[in-house]
C-alpha cells in the first residue's frame, strides 16, 4: 500500500463495510487504507488527530478497527488509548481527509494499550490489549464512551485480538511467555465492573 512512498508502514487490523470495502490500519504511519473487494487502493484516510507528541506515543499507533452498522468506523490508537469515530464518505479520492474524524471522549476508564476491537452490540465495544480486555459502552452514538467492565486473562500473555460469537467475547492471547506448545490462548472474557 505504501508503494512509491519512503514512509514505513505496518498493516495491522482490518474491518469490512457493507459494500465489501476493507479498511486497513497502518500502525506505523497512522493512516487507514480503503481497499476495494478486488484489492484496489481506493483512498487513504489521514487526520492530524492520529499523530501524537512526543514521538514515542506513535511507536504503535492506529491499531484495532471495526465497522459500525450505522456507517462509521471505530479505531483505537494503542499507545495513547484514543478512540476515534470516523464518519465515512463515499468518495473514491486518492488521498482523503474528507472523512469526518472525531475523538470519542472517554468519560471513565482508560483504553491505553488497546489492540484489537470488536462490537458486541451497536452500543458496546470489546477491546483486547493490556489489561486483557475492557468493555466500553456509548449511549450517544459514540460521541462519548465509558469503560464499564474489565477482564484479566492469563497474566503472562497479551491479548491482541477479540471476536464476538453469540454475544460472548473471546480474546486471543498471542504475545507473551508460557504455553510452550501453544501459539495462541483463546479465552472467553467475562467482564467485571
Amino acid at each position: 500500500m505504501s508503494e512509491g512512498c519512503d514512509e514505513k508502514s505496518l498493516a495491522d487490523d482490518v474491518a469490512v463495510d457493507e459494500e465489501g470495502n476493507a479498511y486497513v490500519t497502518d500502525a506505523t504511519s497512522n493512516k487507514i487504507w480503503k481497499v476495494s473487494e478486488d484489492g484496489k487502493l481506493l483512498s487513504t484516510i489521514t487526520s492530524p488527530l492520529f499523530r501524537h507528541r512526543p514521538w514515542y506515543k506513535d511507536l504503535i499507533g492506529l491499531n484495532g478497527i471495526t465497522y459500525h452498522p450505522d456507517g462509521f468506523l471505530l479505531v483505537i490508537h494503542t499507545v495513547t488509548g484514543d478512540l476515534y469515530k470516523i464518519v465515512l464518505n463515499n468518495g473514491d479520492g486518492e488521498e482523503s481527509e474528507d472523512e469526518e474524524v472525531k475523538l470519542v471522549k472517554l468519560v471513565h476508564g482508560s483504553l491505553r494499550f488497546g489492540d484489537g476491537i470488536e462490537l458486541v452490540s451497536s452500543t458496546k465495544l470489546a477491546v483486547a490489549g493490556n489489561p486483557s480486555g475492557r468493555l466500553v459502552e456509548s449511549t450517544d452514538g459514540w460521541v462519548t464512551a465509558t469503560v464499564i467492565g474489565k477482564f484479566s486473562g492469563p497474566r503472562h500473555r497479551l491479548a491482541t485480538a477479540v471476536t464476538v460469537k453469540d454475544g460472548k467475547v473471546y480474546l486471543s492471547h498471542l504475545l507473551g511467555l508460557g504455553y510452550s506448545r501453544k501459539k495462541h490462548a483463546i479465552v472467553e472474557a467475562v467482564f467485571s465492573t
